[in-house]
């Protein structure tokens, strides 16, 4: 399991500042949330809560959810409130149930496995109140193998200097996955620290995607295709799996 989200989880909250534009997708959400009149939301893959403070300050009633505890603590520090909470996604149980659940930064990549997935959406499906909406986006299979490009990002970020060398290889194993590999060069203060980084990532052709949604008792009700990326809005189905 990648290191970015632990062992560097300072990193990955200065860097993704400058990666992600928080701002419009925050604004994406919360048009779809409010269109559906959704006020009580699950984020999955919250982070260090760069959307937290923003679902929070509009008056949401909100709960984060991450694996790793740093990035938890970090959010925890930041919004100077603790509505997060540490689960694996694919072993969610709560009391209560949520108008809408989003899987942001596109989470589910890391879920690699047909189990994980059905697991997660299962576990999604009975944390939702009947007809409570599933709002996450995907890799697109084909967008990222037709440009299977090694990339380099420079960020700067204060008075540190982030230059992050990605490399990627397909393995294939378990659906169309590929690993990526990051070199992190950390300048700050006339020093330079070095990280590396490895992880698996899966993506998904739509028809596989839809599918696993069918599965798991999901009506989809609208999908936004983009390059490398597929963005699906499902409903929860009244009947239970």
């Amino acid at each position: 399991m990648t290191q970015l989200y632990s062992t560097l989880a300072g990193v990955y909250h200065e860097m993704y500042q400058h990666v992600f534009d928080y701002d419009k997708e925050y604004d994406f959400y919360d048009s779809i949330l409010k269109k559906n009149n959704c006020t009580t939301i699950l984020e999955i893959g919250c982070g260090s809560g760069m959307l937290a403070r923003r679902f929070l300050k509009n008056g949401y009633n909100y709960l984060g959810l991450d694996l790793f505890n740093e990035m938890l603590d970090i959010a925890r520090e930041e919004i100077k409130a603790d509505t997060f909470v540490q689960c694996d996604m694919c072993n969610l149980s709560f009391d209560k149930q949520f108008d809408a659940v989003l899987i942001t930064g596109r989470s589910l990549a890391y879920v690699t496995g047909n189990k994980g997935i059905m697991d997660t959406f299962n576990g999604i499906h009975k944390s939702l109140k009947d007809n409570g909406l599933l709002v996450f986006s995907v890799f697109e299979a084909n967008g990222i193998f037709d440009n299977f490009n090694d990339f380099e990002q420079n960020i700067e970020h204060n008075n540190k200097r982030i230059r992050r060398i990605s490399k990627l290889e397909k393995n294939l194993e378990t659906g169309w996955t590929y690993n990526w590999y990051a070199r992190y060069i950390i300048e700050e203060d006339g020093k330079i620290a070095e990280f590396d980084d490895t992880t698996t990532l899966r993506a998904f052709t739509k028809d596989e995607i839809l599918l696993f949604l069918k599965l798991t008792d999901f009506q989809v009700k609208e999908t936004i295709d983009e390059a490398k990326t597929i963005t699906i809005i499902a409903e929860k189905n009244a009947v239970p799996c």
